[in-house]
């Protein structure tokens, strides 16, 4: 009997593809994969392995019928558990397990291992029908082709073991979709591998440095100018040095993002016999992920396309010359096809997009991980990391570093206490510094003087909002950012503005070009801003107000002031911290606000962002949580028990790794997004959706023209008819209000304990 793997929709079998020649492709594909991911080539058997087996159920006869009556729609016939079952028959134990979890989930997502439970990888191969079914085919056409033996597989946790399976499930998933492709739809297929390589990267930024440096030193030479060419020059010296976790330390303004790329592209061009590829940028908020993308992709990488894959929930397609982003049908879209497994030189993606990926169960959120093995990370503000996920980010970096051929680079103004002592006897080891005298850094950087200014109410700040010319004041909630604003509106104070993440992306890019514009131009320019403006963002005031947080968050809004030493050689920007009265219901918050209050009892609050004063912050907020307990009874450095549920599993047959993907999240996502269609162009969008039958496209478009609300609020506006649900499945929530949008505010929020979740890590 002839057995075909897939179908073309209206075309006669003799143009479908064999079942044997789709696992033989998948094979190869994935044995180059696997002999990329660790030292000895060893997983490249294993991969090869998960090729053969990962459609072996398809020599079903009730699959062949399918195909036949289907033409290629999808069904109900299981087909991936009859792969598990034939991969522990052939190799048993231990990697038999590890075959049987990724040939099992290859489309449905990596099972639990469990001991019965319904939907549990046990229960499938002891219920399956379809292994039996399929058995002569797989005897005669697949089982000749299997490795007779596996390298024998050691791990010393099960949180080692479960990486390995997921890396491996990626390396099978990946080599499917590309094969599967290659057959479907061929011209897709060869848009796929045009990236530049590394060299021409690095030729490109090294120019753009230089050009930099002469730009620099024809307005004089600076302070600043001089110690930003001192960072530069450690981090290419530095590049040279063995793989393995280094921190780059250095206050805002002293060229971090370019100095961090080029020991990136420096490292993995002096490493690549050992296997480094590609550079990965980790970044916390959204705002610093556009900004960073655009400066690599439209200034260092000009004329390179295909060099920057900017991989994010709010990525903006790229515009013609008028503005306008490209129409569908246009051609595939590289960006968006290298987006799917990060296949390019450098990427620069979310923390949650990178650290969650690593404890999914979905072959979409998995396919891209065998190629983070071999890459530079860099993970810009890495004291960002929240408290009750570090023990497992951490463990992953680990692994990273040990098993898969990695360089860390942990790369902030605020550098953590990361590294493996007390307080966190499960830290990074042997962390290198590439700046060696980060107190002297400091100290010639020195811009702003901080100062403590104790309670100030909402009446008094607005005080000193209005006597100040320019000026920018931080607050943590979104209610409150925008009473304040509302109060200042009413006194009538020029050039106010207003920023927090109830505006969509799309508002805020405007909101801030006009920011920069009166800040360029020497005109009144007040901002009332939650925390999304910290990191990142290239703006610049002579006075910033804070309300009192934790010594991270200090040193963010500080970064905001006199940035640039514009106030001239010498003069230093005012950063006034306050307190206020207003309650924060996140723990996480308080402990940091706490523990800075702690720290700088009795000292001088202009000492605040002094590193041995941040280091005692960073050791005193982790030794809290090494004390404490979570909210449940568990451990504080890791609430979900992503590590826990992994690391102490005592067998290969029950890792959870289902349960773990449903619980695993950076931060808490339980929101909904809300369109807002604020220009035409998004009207139009949100018409063609109302009718579409594939909305994908067209979401993807109305990403920058969205705000989260949380779920229950969401749902409450959408009982009121305030916003209403449109698409196919009636997925996407529309405004329908206009007015619930305020041209300054933007959507409305009046939960008072509605923080902005631009605050937190993503």
């Amino acid at each position: 009997m002839d057995c075909y793997a897939h179908t073309l929709p209206d075309r006669p079998k003799t143009e479908w593809e064999p079942l044997r020649k789709h696992l033989e492709l998948v094979a190869q594909i994935a044995h180059g994969f696997g002999a990329q991911l660790l030292a000895d080539g060893s997983a490249a058997a294993f991969a090869r392995a998960l090729g053969l087996l990962h459609d072996s159920g398809k020599y079903a006869q009730a699959f062949q019928d399918y195909l036949s009556t289907a033409n290629g729609r999808r069904g109900q016939v299981d087909h991936s558990t009859a792969g598990a079952v034939y991969a522990l028959e052939r190799y048993k134990d231990q990697a038999g397990w590890m075959l049987a979890y990724a040939v099992a989930g290859h489309h449905a997502g990596l099972p639990d291992g469990g001991a019965g439970e319904r939907g549990s990888l046990q229960k499938r191969i002891a219920e399956s029908p379809s292994a039996a079914a399929a058995r002569a085919g797989f005897m005669a056409e697949v089982a000749p082709l299997l490795p007779d033996g596996l390298p024998p597989p050691t791990f010393r946790d099960g949180f080692q073991a479960s990486l390995f399976v997921r890396m491996l499930f990626s390396c099978l998933t990946d080599a499917d979709a590309l094969a599967t492709e290659s057959f479907a739809d061929p011209d897709m297929a060869a848009e796929r591998g045009h990236a530049p390589d590394p060299d021409a990267l690095a030729v490109a930024l090294d120019r753009y440095l230089a050009n930099k440096m002469v730009e620099a030193k024809a307005e004089g030479g600076s302070p600043v100018n001089r110690i930003r060419e001192e960072v530069l020059d450690r981090c290419r010296a530095a590049a040279l040095g063995p793989p393995g976790v280094f921190s780059l330390a250095v206050p805002t303004g002293g060229g971090k993002t370019l100095s961090s790329l080029a020991f990136a592209l420096a490292h993995l061009r002096h490493h690549r016999e050992r296997g480094l590829r590609r550079v990965i940028y980790v970044i916390p908020y959204l705002s610093i992920i556009e900004q960073t993308a655009q400066e690599f992709r439209d200034k260092v990488f000009a004329g390179l396309p295909g060099a920057v894959v900017e991989h994010h929930c709010a990525y903006r397609p790229p515009q013609d010359a008028n503005g306008s982003v490209a129409e569908e049908g246009s051609g595939p879209d590289r960006h968006k096809l290298a987006a799917e497994n990060w296949d390019a030189p450098v990427v620069v993606t979310t923390a949650v997009q990178f650290f969650e990926s690593f404890f999914a169960g979905r072959p979409s959120r998995c396919r891209k991980l065998h190629n983070v093995a071999g890459s530079v990370i860099v993970l810009d503000e890495a004291q960002l990391l929240p408290v009750p996920h570090l023990r497992p980010c951490l463990a992953v970096l680990r692994e990273l570093v040990e098993r898969y051929g990695c360089t860390v680079l942990l790369c902030t103004a605020t550098q953590p206490a990361l590294g493996k002592d007390r307080p966190l006897d499960f830290g990074l080891p042997d962390i290198t510094p590439i700046m060696p005298d980060p107190e002297r850094l400091h100290h010639a950087m020195r811009r702003v003087r901080v100062e403590h200014a104790g309670p100030l109410d909402d009446e008094a700040l607005a005080d000193r909002l209005a006597d100040a010319p320019q000026a920018l004041c931080v607050v943590d909630t979104r209610p409150h950012a925008a009473d304040l604003f509302l109060r200042l509106r009413e006194r009538k104070v020029t050039g106010l503005r207003h920023l927090s993440a109830a505006m969509c992306a799309e508002h805020r890019t405007v909101v801030l070009d006009a920011i920069r514009d009166d800040l360029r131009n020497g005109r009144p320019c007040r901002v009332v801003s939650t925390q999304l403006v910290e990191a990142g963002v290239d703006v610049s005031f002579p006075l910033v107000l804070r309300a009192m947080a934790g010594l991270d968050s200090v040193a963010q809004s500080a970064g905001r002031c006199n940035r640039h030493g514009e106030l001239g050689e010498g003069a230093l920007g005012s950063v006034l911290v306050f307190e206020t009265e207003r309650a924060l219901k996140l723990a996480d918050l308080n402990r940091r606000r706490d523990k800075a209050r702690e720290v700088l009892y009795g000292r001088d609050w202009n000492d605040a962002l002094d590193p041995a004063v941040l280091e005692s912050y960073f050791r005193a907020l982790y030794a809290t949580g090494r004390r404490g307990r979570s909210s449940n009874g568990g451990d504080p450095f890791d609430v979900c028990g992503a590590w826990a549920a992994f690391g102490g599993a005592g067998r290969l047959d029950a890792l959870p790794f289902r349960e773990v993907a449903e619980r695993f999240r950076l931060i808490d996502d339980d929101q909904m997004a809300v369109i807002t269609p604020r220009t035409d162009a998004a009207r139009g969008w949100v018409a063609a959706l109302r009718t579409a039958e594939r909305p994908a496209a067209l979401a993807r478009k109305l990403q920058r023209h969205t705000v989260s609300l949380p779920r229950s609020r969401a749902l409450r506006l959408l009982a009121a008819g305030t916003v209403q649900a449109v698409g196919p499945d009636r997925q996407f929530l529309v405004l329908a209000d206009g007015d619930a949008y305020d041209d300054h505010l933007g959507l409305r929020a009046r939960d008072p304990r509605e923080r902005d979740e631009e605050s937190n890590i993503v």
